[in-house]
């Protein structure tokens, strides 16, 4: 491996491991008040993020599952009256999922802690780091994401 990208990949395993430890997302649920699976907070604040209802199959897409891993968490957030089913507008047949006030709150609330914990992380930093962070990380996101569409690895 390249000697430059070492350090920034040992860093990336070492925040991702730390966000998808299992008592992370327990103090997390727990901070914000909410009981869920991490799936089921991942697809409410997925939809609170885009602002719209969904097809499963977008969610599915986004969250880089298989569509029946969504359909059976849509199922448990729809019996707790998190989400709903809405009629897609474009195709009168089809279904698409929205988040229901209870779920919108739910959502903002997991939003709210992730929030606080990064603001807390970053408190010591100048504005200028902290928009050179925003600037990279989009970055990152973004070229990361069509490399690997290019490579297939993504959807």
């Amino acid at each position: 491996m390249d000697e430059d990208l070492q350090t920034p990949v040992t860093a990336f395993r070492r925040l991702v491991t730390m966000l998808n430890r299992g008592k992370t997302h327990e103090r997390l649920t727990e901070a914000a008040g909410v009981r869920l699976d991490r799936p089921d907070v991942q697809i409410l604040v997925h939809l609170r993020d885009v602002g719209e209802p969904r097809r499963i199959g977008a969610i599915a897409d986004n969250l880089q599952v298989e569509s029946p891993h969504v359909t059976r968490h849509v199922a448990a957030l729809e019996q707790r009256g998190l989400v709903e089913r809405v009629r897609d507008p474009d195709d009168g047949r089809a279904w698409r999922i929205t988040l229901t006030e209870e779920g919108t709150v739910a959502a903002d609330h997991c939003r709210r802690v992730t929030n606080e914990w990064l603001g807390g992380a970053l408190a010591g930093w100048s504005g200028a780091d902290r928009a050179e962070l925003n600037r990279l990380m989009t970055k990152l996101a973004d070229d990361l994401h069509e490399h690997l569409k290019a490579l297939q690895v993504l959807k």
